[in-house]
């Protein structure tokens, strides 16, 4: 067995000392004191003065953080080095989260629930997530499901962000060169997120406050099977994270225009001031901006605005 299906194995049982953690295990008490001096080495158990028969078993969200602030002391090299190290301590959590509630007390609590489904990502949100100032943090790899997201999702989406002080997102490169995803993207910004790209993210993830979300299984891009957690210890290293990813990510090299959002709704069919309202600028602001952009390509009507702003969205043949 190996130390990682053994962590598991006493996180959901909670054996109070090795003797009883071999009889659960049943492995010699040799082999077991072995892995418990393993462990212990790592902060994943503890003991008596880090010893001893008896064994206590410290919350993942403090292994986790502590591991990452030590090796972030002591790398003192290259941040893609911390940036491999916290990865590495990441994409243990999901599991260790799972099996720690499984064995978890009243006098341990770490909040936990799992979602399962097509929308988990999703729901998991609308459930969690914060609806006040503060900032939210996303990686999501994988943005087709939005195309299809019932337009009642994509308002309370967007009603939400914009309460938010700020909503940063790391999306896939390939999606800056998907004509499919341009009215997605231009729909991001006028919800007032901010985003980045990277060839190849790392997993889906997002943080809210001291609420995070990881797949049950570290690395998917599109999670069926959602784990959430209230811990401000591991909305801090997810945090870090985020933030290592963000710094070496794509910045958009063409911002939208002011104009951009307001003609994606109407496109839609909504009215010039009900898009003006979804996206929390006053009707007059709204018409301003459609005067600009009339002004922009030398139109005089929203129908031929309409046109000529689609032809020049379109790509090139």
């Amino acid at each position: 067995m190996d130390d990682a299906s053994f962590l598991a194995l006493a996180y959901r049982g909670r054996p109070a000392t090795i003797t009883e953690l071999a009889a659960l295990a049943q492995l010699p008490i040799d082999d077991v004191h072995a892995a418990v001096t393993r462990l212990r080495a790592r902060g994943r158990v503890g003991g008596v003065d880090g010893q001893g028969e008896d064994i206590r078993y410290p919350n993942p969200a403090d292994w986790a953080a502590e591991s990452v602030a030590a090796h972030a002391a002591e790398l003192r090299t290259t941040a893609r080095d911390l940036l491999g190290e916290i990865e590495r301590v990441v994409t243990e959590l999901p599991g260790m989260i799972g099996h720690w509630s499984i064995g978890q007390t009243s006098a341990e609590p770490m909040p936990v629930v799992t979602r399962h489904g097509p929308r988990a990502s999703e729901d998991v949100w609308f459930e969690f997530g914060r609806r006040d100032t503060g900032t939210l943090d996303a990686v999501l790899p994988d943005i087709q499901r939005f195309l299809t997201s019932p337009d009642e999702r994509v308002v309370r989406f967007s009603e939400a962000f914009r309460s938010k002080d700020a909503v940063r997102v790391i999306l896939p490169t390939a999606v800056a060169d998907d004509p499919a995803m341009a009215e997605l993207l231009g729909a991001f910004t006028a919800a007032g997120m901010d985003y980045r790209f990277l060839d190849d993210p790392p997993s889906w993830f997002w943080v809210d406050g001291d609420q995070i979300a990881i797949p049950y299984e570290w690395g998917e891009h599109r999670p069926t099977s959602v784990v959430s957690v209230r811990s401000g210890a591991l909305a801090g290293l997810l945090s870090a994270y985020f933030a290592s990813l963000w710094r070496i990510a794509t910045p958009m090299t063409t911002p939208a225009e002011p104009w951009t959002g307001l003609l994606l709704l109407m496109r839609r069919g909504l009215t010039l001031d009900a898009a003006s309202r979804r996206i929390g600028v006053h009707p007059r602001t709204g018409r301003r901006r459609i005067a600009a952009a009339m002004s922009h390509y030398g139109v005089s009507t929203l129908f031929a605005l309409g046109a000529a702003w689609a032809a020049d969205a379109a790509p090139p043949r």
